[in-house]
C-alpha cells in the first residue's frame, strides 16, 4: 500500500509537467501562427504598396503622353504576367484623374493631375491606396518655369545664360497676394522713342528629354502694361542688341522661344502684338500685385507650337522685347511646355500613402 502511495505521489509531478510542457507547446504554437499571420499581413501590405507604385507609373506614363485628366486615365490592370505576377493573385485600379490639389479645392495647372491608384493582393485581401500629383511640363523639376526661386535678388534658378541677369520683375508674377507676389520674366522701356532706348531680354533652361520629329507646345502668360510718363523707375539693362531673324518682324512687344538639341534647332514661335491698355497713374511706389505694377494673369494663357526634328532637347530659350516710344512693362510667367511623344520629362511631383494621411 505504501509502495502504491508513493508511486501516486511520483506520478502527479510528472503528468502536471507534461500538462505543463504541451500548454506551452501550444502557446508557442499559438504564437507562431500569430507571428506568421502578422508578416504575411505584413509582406501583403508591402505588395499592394508596390503595386499602386507601379499603377502611378502607368498612369503617369498615360498622362505625359496626352491622356486628359478625368475619365480617360482610369483603368483596372490585373494581367501583371509582364513583372512574373501572374493574371488573377493581383489587381492595380487607376481611379478618375482629378485636376484639384490634396485640400480638394485648390485647381492644379493644365500640365497637373492629380491620380489616385489601388493595389490589391487578392489573396490576402490586402490592399493599399496612394494619391499623387503628376506633371508633364517638360520645364519642371530643374527648371523655374515660373521664376519664383528665389523671389527677388539673384536670378531665378534654372535659369542660365540671362541677359541682362536683371530682367527679372520681384514680386510682379501674376500670382500671389501682397507682399508675396511672385515674379516674373520681365523688361521695360522708358519714353523716349529712339531705337536705343528699345530693351530685350532672354534666359536660357537647361533641359533633358527626347522627343519624336513634332510639335512641342508652349503655353505661359503674356501682359504688357504703358505708362503716360516713366515714374523714374529702373530699368533693366539693355540686353541683346537683336532678336534672332527667325523670331520674324517685332512690333511693339515680341515674345519667342526656341528649343536646341541634337536633332537641330527648332522652328522659333513668336508672339507679337501692340501693348495693352495704358495705366495713366503714376505711383509714388511700384506696390506689389497691383494694378499699377502689373496688369495680372490673363484669363487666357497665350499658347504657341514650336516644331522640331527628332532627337535629345538640352536648351529652351526665350527672347522678349519692347520697341517703339513710350514706357512699356512685358511680363512672361508660368512657362509649360508638353510634348506627347516626350520621354524622360514628366515626373511624380508629390504622393501620398492614403493609409497615413487622409486623402480627398
Amino acid at each position: 500500500m505504501r509502495r502504491a502511495q508513493r508511486g501516486a505521489s511520483l506520478l502527479i509531478p510528472v503528468l502536471l509537467l507534461i500538462t505543463v510542457a504541451a500548454f506551452a507547446v501550444i502557446v508557442a504554437a499559438s504564437q507562431a501562427g500569430g507571428d506568421i499571420q502578422g508578416s504575411d499581413a505584413n509582406a501583403d501590405s508591402i505588395q499592394a504598396l508596390y503595386l499602386a507604385e507601379t499603377g502611378l507609373e502607368v498612369a503617369l506614363k498615360r498622362f505625359a503622353t496626352g491622356t486628359a485628366c478625368g475619365a480617360a486615365l482610369a483603368g483596372t490592370i490585373t494581367d501583371l504576367s509582364q513583372i512574373g505576377l501572374g493574371t488573377s493573385a493581383y489587381q492595380i485600379s487607376i481611379a478618375n484623374g482629378l485636376t484639384t490639389d490634396f485640400d480638394g479645392t485648390t485647381a492644379l495647372p493644365a500640365t497637373q493631375c492629380r491620380v489616385p491608384v489601388t493595389g490589391t493582393v487578392i489573396s490576402g485581401a490586402t490592399s493599399r491606396t496612394i494619391q499623387a500629383v503628376v506633371d508633364r511640363n517638360l520645364l519642371e523639376g530643374p527648371v523655374n518655369p515660373g521664376f519664383d526661386n528665389p523671389l527677388a535678388g539673384t536670378p531665378p534658378s534654372g535659369w542660365t545664360a540671362q541677359n541682362p541677369a536683371n530682367a527679372y520683375a520681384p514680386q510682379g508674377g501674376a500670382t500671389g497676394t501682397a507682399p508675396n507676389c511672385l515674379r516674373s520674366a520681365w523688361t521695360a522701356r522708358n519714353q523716349p522713342g529712339a531705337a536705343a532706348n528699345d530693351r530685350r531680354a532672354t534666359g536660357t533652361a537647361a533641359v533633358n528629354f527626347t522627343i519624336a520629329a513634332s510639335t512641342t507646345t508652349v503655353t505661359f502668360n503674356r501682359r504688357v502694361i504703358t505708362r503716360a510718363v516713366d515714374c523714374g523707375a529702373n530699368l533693366p539693362g539693355a540686353g541683346p542688341a537683336t532678336l534672332p531673324v527667325a523670331c520674324g518682324a517685332a512690333l511693339e512687344s515680341t515674345v519667342c522661344f526656341q528649343l536646341i538639341g541634337t536633332g537641330g534647332t527648332s522652328t522659333v514661335a513668336s508672339n507679337a502684338g501692340t501693348a495693352g491698355a495704358g495705366i495713366a497713374a503714376c505711383p509714388s511706389t511700384f506696390t506689389p500685385c497691383t494694378t499699377n505694377y502689373q496688369a495680372g494673369a490673363p484669363t487666357t494663357k497665350v499658347t504657341l507650337n514650336v516644331v522640331m526634328p527628332a532627337g535629345t532637347v538640352s536648351q529652351f530659350i526665350y527672347y522678349l522685347q519692347l520697341q517703339n516710344a513710350g514706357r512699356k512693362e512685358l511680363f512672361v510667367d508660368l512657362i509649360e511646355v508638353t510634348n506627347p511623344t516626350a520621354i524622360g520629362a514628366a515626373q511624380v511631383r508629390v504622393w501620398r500613402d492614403c493609409s497615413t494621411a487622409s486623402c480627398p
